[in-house]
């Protein structure tokens, strides 16, 4: 939650990574994407992306509602787990490029929920000049797509309940409000979504 909104390894997961591949032609300055949206790329996270990290997750308004502000050493951390994530379970919260020019947008990806029954939890971060462009919808259709595509059977979600556009965003994406739940980062009770992506979903 928190993002807008786990732990624990699933053999399935770790068949989900994802290949990298070179950019598109049209896909400007952009660095290596595995998947491209209408103006967005979708890179890997790397152990050199401390900078990049710290434009996300080191800014205190873009972590506001999530827990935030971080310490350098909380955001090296998170981008560790990040890195873990997709070494362990195919799966990351992916750092988000615009197309055109290459200039970094946030992230937008997945996280373990429940392991055991396949789900998985989307959430995203967008640098304070990316917010209001209608990224996260687009970035989230794309992550919607891409867990599809690979059998996920649903997806979580949850946000600060003062973040009222995630709320939207999640509505609009096609998540359905489930119940609230306590989220430690923040002390708060956040609202929590989910979207059925399979008749196995539940």
């Amino acid at each position: 939650m928190g993002p807008v909104a786990g732990t624990g390894v699933s053999r399935g997961m770790v068949d989900m990574a994802p290949e990298v591949v070179p950019p598109r032609a049209d896909a400007g300055r952009s660095r290596a994407c595995f998947m491209t949206s209408e103006r967005l790329g979708f890179g890997t996270w790397t152990t050199d992306d401390d900078a990049l990290a710290t434009a996300i997750w080191g800014d205190p308004e873009v972590t506001r509602l999530s827990g935030g502000p971080f310490t350098p050493v909380q955001v090296r951390t998170r981008l560790e787990a990040e890195i873990s994530n997709l070494l362990h379970h195919g799966i990351q919260y992916w750092p988000l490029f615009r197309r055109d020019t290459g200039a970094p947008v946030g992230c937008c990806g997945l996280q373990p929920r429940d392991p055991a029954a396949g789900v998985l939890e989307l959430g995203y971060h967008l640098r304070r000049e990316a917010w209001g462009q209608g990224y996260a919808t687009e970035a989230g259709r794309a992550v919607i797509a891409w867990a599809a595509a690979r059998g996920v059977p649903a997806l979580f979600a949850g946000h600060h309940p003062q973040n009222h556009a995630s709320g939207r965003t999640l509505r609009k994406l096609g998540f359905t409000y489930t119940h609230d739940e306590h989220y430690p980062p923040t002390g708060l009770l956040e609202p929590c979504y989910l979207l059925r992506l399979t008749d196995e979903g539940g």
